[in-house]
């Protein structure tokens, strides 16, 4: 029998370095933002999976990689899986037909991407409608808080409408343009204008015979193109991917972009757990998320150097080494420096 959309995806995604349990994959779509989750998706390299399907429950995750363990396109040790000679196969031809994105990007634009689309239908119907002197019309996004922040982006632009109208347009065209066909159509279903009424999700899924994740999953990789766009190109649509990116904390937690902000000032980790009344192990967690999710690149202000270096040294003897091996051989090494370590040496081995 064969494998569904969904199933083919998510071999996509693995790597040779991909090892994780069906839990795991459970708890980085649903996008816990735990230090131990984003960890694993940056050892995983499953960044395009984070926040993408926070409704599937464990019980599907499980069923769909016993069939792909079945199969012989993944392999299962200690109820870890990673991906087989035959699953390498299935995965290159998916990505043949639907090469996907998968990079950092993805992790911090993960809950940027939906909002994004939202307010890009929005602003197009707004400018439809206007071009057509109607203003009597229901607007796509009943939030008062959305349409507000639309409205103040639209001030922003410092263009006479007409002119707005035409350079908005001539962007979407030339993006349409350069999408495959099927791609193309399927986008265009949603959006809303003057005497066009844009079909919801489900009327979308019945249309074109898409489950619930595939149509997910096609909906992101058009947002994902986004990301990519020349901001010289496209000075509108960079500009409102980069507002809606600053309103959603730029892909933290709105705890961490706190801590960013203060860090970022130059305050040291007990002064931001005093002002903010947290924990100073919550501020280092919040020190982990930033890094991981942006690779900000301030964290070693934090980290003792002479511990720095022995950690470094030590993962060249050992590659693999663990914490609790670790901190026998560097004397009071903390977790905390241990992990900034490791997460360095994996992206520069990438």
């Amino acid at each position: 029998m064969e494998i569904d959309f969904f199933s083919k995806y998510l071999l996509s995604l693995f790597s040779e370095k991909t090892y994780v349990s069906a839990k795991q994959l459970n708890l980085i779509a649903k996008a816990k933002r735990t230090p131990s989750v984003l960890f694993n998706v940056e050892k995983n390299k499953l960044y395009a999976l984070f926040g993408l399907f926070p409704d599937i429950a464990l019980k599907k995750w499980e069923e769909t990689t016993s069939v792909l363990i079945d199969k012989d396109l993944l392999s299962r040790t200690d109820g870890h899986m990673r991906l087989t000679k035959k699953g390498f196969i299935v995965k290159s031809s998916f990505l043949e037909k639907f090469p996907n994105f998968n990079n950092l990007n993805q992790l911090s634009y993960s809950g940027t991407i939906p909002i994004f689309f939202n307010r890009l239908v929005f602003i197009t119907q707004i400018l439809s409608e206007y071009s057509y002197s109607n203003k009597n019309y229901s607007p796509y996004l009943s939030s008062v808080n959305d349409q507000i922040k639309i409205k103040k982006w639209l001030v922003k632009q410092a263009l006479p409408m007409d002119t707005l109208i035409y350079n908005w347009s001539a962007e979407l065209s030339t993006l349409f343009r350069h999408l495959p066909a099927n791609e193309a159509d399927f986008i265009a279903e949603h959006f809303t204008g003057y005497m066009v009424h844009g079909e919801t999700s489900r009327q979308i899924q019945e249309k074109y015979n898409y489950t619930q994740e595939e149509y997910s999953i096609r909906l992101t990789q058009f947002n994902n193109r986004i990301i990519t766009l020349d901001s010289k190109i496209n000075p509108l649509l960079s500009s409102l991917l980069r507002s809606t990116h600053k309103d959603c904390n730029e892909g933290l937690s709105y705890s961490a972009n706190l801590t960013k902000q203060w860090l970022e000032r130059g305050k040291e980790i007990n002064e931001v757990a005093k002002i903010r009344k947290l924990k100073p192990n919550t501020i280092k967690e919040h020190i982990l998320e930033c890094v991981l999710i942006l690779n900000w690149p301030h964290f070693k202000r934090y980290v003792p150097y002479e511990k720095y270096s022995a950690c470094h040294e030590l993962f060249e003897k050992h590659s693999a080494v663990k914490y609790s091996e670790a901190k026998d051989m560097i004397k009071e090494l903390d977790f905390f420096t241990f992990r900034l370590v490791e997460i360095e040496r994996i992206r520069h081995d990438e």
